[in-house]
This record gives C-alpha cells, sequence and structure tokens, in this order.
C-alpha cells in the first residue's frame, strides 16, 4: 500500500518498519545492517540513493545522508559522492538529522509514497501531538535539467529563544530557506549556468556558504522550501478551513540563483511531489481534507500551539501530505 501508519518502540523499530514499506512500494534495500545501526537505500531503476544511521546507545537522533550510489560495507558517510551534510561521528549531535529528542516508544508514524516510488515521505508522531518530517524524493522539474533528487531531515533547536519559534533559522525542516544552516536539505543538480562542473549538489536553505561535500566540491546555494520565496510569504499563511471549502495548499517551491550574472538570474526548477504548506488554524493533526479526487492529510510541523511554554511549537504551520491509498 503507497500509505502505511503505525507505532514504533524505537528509532531502530521505526528505520525497520520503513525498510519494510519502501522495498514494497519501489526502492531497493541495498545494505541494512541493524547490529552497526545503519541503511542506505535507492530508488529502483533511478537515481536518488539514501541512508540513515543512528546510535544504538543514545536514539534520539537519526543522521540522514545522500549519496549518488553504494558501496557494500561502507558507512553512510563514505557512500559516492556524499553530499558532505551527515555526521562522520558517533554519538550524533550535529549535521543533517532528526533530532527526536526521545529515545521512544513514538506515538505513531505515517509512510507516503506514490505508485511509481519517487518519494517516500515521513512523519512522526513523537509523542502526543509533537512531530517530525523527512523524506527523500525527485522534484517535479520546471524546465530540462540533470538532477532532482532531494533528502531533507528536521531539526528543531531546544534553546529557549528557538524552541516556541517556527520563523527561527536554527530550525531546519524540509525543503527550507529559512535556515542558515547548510546542513538541512539537499538536492542533486549537475550542469547549472555558473556553476563548475564538478559541483553536484545544491543545498536549499538561505546559507550564503553552502560549504562543500564529502570529497571538497563546493556545493550550490538553493532557495525557496517551505520558508523561502513569494508563495509560502504571499499565500501560506492564509487560514483554510473545510467549512467554507477555501483550503489553499502552497507547492513547496526550490530555485537556483546565478550569481555570476549582472543583475542575478533566477530559475524555477520546480515543485516537491504531493506536499504542501497549509495554515492549521481550522485543522487538527492528523485531520483529513478531500479536494477533488484527492485525499490528504495535515500536520503541524512541530507542534499546533502558540502559549510560547518552551514545548516546541509552530503556531498554525503545517504540511499537507497527499494520501495515495
Amino acid at each position: 500500500m503507497p500509505y502505511e501508519t503505525g507505532t514504533a518502540t524505537s528509532i531502530e523499530d521505526l528505520v525497520s518498519k520503513f525498510d519494510t514499506f519502501i522495498t514494497a512500494n519501489g526502492f531497493t534495500r541495498d545494505e541494512l545492517d541493524l547490529s552497526a545501526n545503519y541503511g542506505t537505500w535507492h530508488e529502483t531503476g533511478g537515481t536518488l540513493y539514501f541512508s540513515l544511521r543512528w546510535d544504538a546507545t543514545a536514539q534520539t537522533d537519526l543522521a540522514i545522508y545522500q549519496s549518488t550510489g553504494w558501496t557494500s560495507g561502507q558507512a553512510p558517510h563514505q557512500q559516492p559522492d556524499d553530499s558532505g551534510v551527515g555526521t562522520t561521528a558517533i554519538p550524533i549531535a550535529s549535521g543533517r538529522r532528526v533530532n527526536f529528542v526521545s529515545v521512544g516508544p513514538f506515538t505513531a508514524y505515517h509512510f507516503f509514497i506514490n505508485a511509481t516510488g519517487d518519494y517516500v515521505h515521513v512523519v512522526v508522531e513523537v509523542d502526543a501531538g509533537r512531530y517530525r518530517h523527512f523524506g527523500f524524493g525527485k522534484l517535479t522539474k520546471v524546465g530540462d535539467w540533470t538532477g532532482g533528487d532531494y533528502a531533507y531531515g528536521h531539526l528543531w533547536d531546544q534553546g529557549v529563544a528557538q524552541i516556541d519559534d517556527p520563523t527561527n533559522i536554527s530550525n531546519y525542516l524540509g525543503l527550507d530557506a529559512g535556515a542558515s544552516t547548510p546542513n538541512q536539505a539537499t538536492m542533486q543538480v549537475q550542469g547549472l549556468p555558473g556553476v563548475s562542473a564538478a559541483s553536484r549538489w545544491m543545498v536549499v536553505g538561505a546559507a550564503n556558504t553552502p560549504g562543500t561535500d564529502r570529497a571538497g566540491n563546493v556545493r550550490v546555494s538553493g532557495t525557496g522550501g517551505a520558508r523561502g520565496g513569494l508563495w509560502p510569504y504571499y499565500i501560506a499563511w492564509i487560514p483554510s478551513s473545510a467549512l467554507n471549502v477555501y483550503i489553499p495548499l502552497t507547492p513547496i517551491p526550490v530555485v537556483y540563483r546565478d550569481k555570476t550574472t549582472t543583475p542575478h538570474t533566477w530559475y524555477w526548477m520546480g515543485v516537491q511531489p504531493d506536499k504542501a504548506i497549509v495554515n492549521m488554524t481550522n485543522f487538527n493533526p492528523g485531520d483529513v481534507i478531500t479536494i477533488g479526487a484527492d485525499t490528504w492529510m495535515v500536520f503541524p510541523w512541530v507542534r499546533k500551539q502558540f502559549l510560547q511554554a518552551n514545548t516546541e511549537e509552530s503556531w498554525n504551520a503545517g504540511y499537507a501530505y497527499k494520501k495515495i491509498t
């Protein structure tokens, strides 16, 4: 089935169920070593490769990696052309990751995938009302260019100034140009105007210095995502309501900015498939929305709440995922 929900006792249990789900729905397992706490998968017949890694003794973080291939017996950060944002160290306390801030059990997970296996998007209800999002997929591209495979995690800063602020640049989730760290989403790109031939990764974020991949090649700066660009700023704040049938689901775009031209040239690259931004003022976590023939499920970025109570709040900001059954 292209959608699955259930519970997980730990990160390891979550990964095991994730593996079972995606290998039945368009992805191939390259390696899954539960004793070494890592796994690598790829889109069957495609170019999307990603890995997960966790720490058996401190299972609160899940590290996320992206590469262009697979080498048996190698750690995730040692896979071919690694994007360079996953940590090389255990315990996991840096790099791109999902910081659950809990060892489990987790209240619920939701796996979303389409019939052709172009993506897998994951929502985890860590405990009652508190969520994490991560995923992998292929951008719905505009134009003819090489690449489009993406991977993203979710870090919610636990500092007093950041924990209840969904606009803070220390937090990142999804394809997200509102974060300042170069550790968030990466997307494979090649041959873009003004880019070195050796560069193959874009960081979809606000960092002016996107860093380098594992081999030392410069990464490209991208923007857009859930907290950048015109669509989120001008549309996504509008409350939705199933009662008046006004439910604007804002697409999540990716944009490349070529700074080698005068003036700078902007390229719209495409949108994330089957996922959108939604204002949750009139919705609760897990609500189902029907729009024409499509069914969507909505979840807050972390928690639907505005009490400023140091409990991880994202106000009314939410994501909607297409539910394919």
